[in-house]
């Protein structure tokens, strides 16, 4: 019961999901303005993101990359599908399974993109020193699972 009343005492201003949730929407938005010049979402933009980095993956494990349920992955994954942005390629090693590979796109349009996510990201963290940024992508990837 101890527990329950300090919980229920704590503010806002001391739940670091409040926080995290807010500084995501944030930078969420932040990144959907500079990605609107693409035509792009925030989404599709993570998405083409982690293919470029990775190289063509396994639905599942692109999924879990970009962190959408299954239904908003599936419909994200449609509706770049359709845009011509990736498609699903049929795996070499597995006949029941697909691969998600992005589009060709041209080394100058791929090159803006990365750059306005770059922008959008550095616009959003410049409040933050060098050292608070690499302490802070240090705990996101700690609380990530990336540890």
């Amino acid at each position: 019961m101890r527990n329950i009343r300090k919980r229920e005492s704590r503010s806002l201003e001391d739940s670091v999901g409040y926080h995290l949730g807010r500084a995501f929407r944030r930078m969420n938005r932040a990144i959907s303005a500079e990605l609107r010049e693409h035509s792009l979402s925030a989404v599709q933009g993570n998405v083409l993101l982690t293919l470029w980095v990775r190289g063509p993956l396994p639905v599942g494990e692109l999924q879990r990359s970009v962190g959408l349920s299954s239904s908003a992955f599936t419909g994200a994954i449609d509706r770049m599908e359709q845009a011509g942005l990736l498609r699903r390629v049929p795996s070499e090693t597995d006949r029941r399974s697909f691969l998600i590979e992005p589009a060709n796109w041209s080394g100058t349009r791929r090159a803006e993109v990365l750059a306005s996510l770059i922008a959008a990201e550095d616009e959003f963290l410049a409040v933050l020193g060098k050292r608070e940024r690499e302490q802070l992508l240090g705990l996101l990837r700690k609380l990530g699972g990336d540890d």
